[in-house]
């Protein structure tokens, strides 16, 4: 497995917190999906606990897993603050290790997308899998590749957005990106600019996993995938769909011959 790459951008949580404050529109599923679980819940690559606390203020069972120590650090304080009861695990989603096992495992938020090579994807669809109860459900949120933003020339930025700072003041987000085919990371530059003043750069990269290419992935990681939805509001997937939603269920015991 290589290395992850890129992860430097979540070193400063604080401010991921801010960044991300107003997206909620996900939210929902996600919280359904954890209270219509018939046990405990584990959010893999759960950050600063965006989507966790919400479902543990639901009294849901819920877990949340991070390889970053300031993005649980600052998940763990929340979760304080509130007094709510969170089991935080600071691991490789690639190797889980936990003798709990979960009807629901989750990756939000295109978080798959920082592994970038086959073993990875493998390895944390196989750790994820090894988790889960027997029938079990995995849920996937990557999106679905739009060649023409693949396309985009690195020399030509685009704004992206715009974020409240933590002082209050609007930033406006320039992006750049080139798109490598040979290994489909998709490569972002977001200069956050105060006027004409860049104050922050990240350097963000996303493994791009094409449709078929991930069920192909899911059923080498021996999980069924039951359900494909195209966005949060569980439309059907279609070549125009914004994301890929996966429904993907562990294999349930074989039958014992008597």
């Amino acid at each position: 497995m290589k290395p992850l790459e890129g992860l430097a951008v979540y070193d400063d949580a604080d401010f991921y917190d801010q960044e991300f404050a107003a997206r909620t529109h996900d939210i929902p599923f996600f919280l359904g999906q954890a209270v219509a679980a018939r046990g405990p819940v584990l959010e893999v690559a759960c950050g600063t606990g965006r989507i966790t606390l919400p479902i543990a203020r639901a009294g849901v069972d819920v877990t949340g897993l991070d390889v970053v120590p300031s993005m649980l650090a600052r998940a763990r304080r929340r979760a304080e603050e509130e007094r709510l009861a969170v089991e935080w695990l600071e691991q490789d989603c690639r190797n889980i290790c936990t003798a709990k096992r979960f009807d629901r495992v989750f990756s939000a938020t295109n978080a798959m997308q920082h592994l970038h090579d086959l073993d990875s994807a493998v390895g944390f669809l196989t750790s994820a899998r090894n988790t889960l109860m027997p029938g079990g459900t995995l849920i996937l949120d990557v999106f679905n590749p739009d060649m023409a933003k693949l396309s985009r020339r690195p020399e030509a930025p685009y704004r992206h957005k715009s974020v409240v700072d933590r002082d209050g003041t609007t930033l406006d987000v320039q992006a750049t990106t080139s798109y490598d085919r040979s290994t489909q990371v998709l490569r972002f530059t977001l200069d956050y600019l105060r006027g004409d003043v860049c104050v922050r750069t990240k350097k963000v990269s996303m493994r791009c996993f094409f449709p078929e290419e991930l069920l192909a992935l899911c059923r080498l990681a021996g999980l069924d995938v039951v359900q494909r939805c195209g966005d949060y509001d569980q439309s059907s997937f279609t070549s125009a769909s914004p994301k890929q939603i996966l429904f993907c269920r562990a294999p349930l015991p074989a039958p014992i011959d008597l």
